[in-house]
């Protein structure tokens, strides 16, 4: 994996594959962060395939239920941070 961007902390980008350049599976990925008017944020990933066929081939493999899994996980060390951030009256 290697990172591209980082030009803010609201967006991330990284090439996802072998690290070299003739990587076949490689793909584009990017993820950004948008401040909602309710303070809360959204996520959202994406993956940029170079051809329709490594797409589908990644759908294919599972993709999205793994990225879901990724973001539940990310969801929940999140809030277990947040619990443990949270002044309690004593």
């Amino acid at each position: 994996m290697h990172y591209t961007q980082n030009p803010s902390p609201r967006r991330i980008e990284v090439d996802h594959g072998a690290d070299r350049d003739d990587d076949p599976g490689m793909f584009r990925m990017l993820v950004t962060f948008d401040e909602q008017s309710d303070g809360r944020t959204v996520l959202t990933l994406r993956q940029l395939h170079p051809t329709r066929a490594q797409r589908e081939a990644t759908i294919g493999f599972g993709a999205v239920g793994y990225g879901v899994q990724t973001l539940d996980k990310l969801a929940a060390h999140l809030a277990t941070r947040a619990d443990s951030a949270t002044v309690r009256p004593s």
